[in-house]
């Protein structure tokens, strides 16, 4: 350590007066207890698994207009 620390440090020590109480009783109180957050809501279904699902939905109402529209076009067989 150095001159010019140690003297800085001797004028900190200096200007800070340790005050102890005389009389009752000194503790330190250390609380392990939690604190809870707010709950946040959570989604059920990924979004990844939501567009999937759409896309599947998407591909089925495709599917049956196609066939709607196949059995309008048909003639019938008799």
């Amino acid at each position: 350590m150095s001159a010019v620390e140690s003297e800085l440090l001797r004028k900190v020590n200096e200007k800070i007066d340790l005050i102890e109480p005389t009389t009752g009783k000194l503790f330190f109180e250390h609380k392990t207890e939690l604190a809870f957050c707010r709950p946040h809501l959570m989604p059920l279904k990924t979004q990844a698994l939501e567009r999937l699902e759409e896309m599947h939905r998407e591909t089925a109402r495709q599917l049956q207009k196609k066939r709607n529209n196949k059995k309008i076009t048909e003639p019938h067989k008799e």
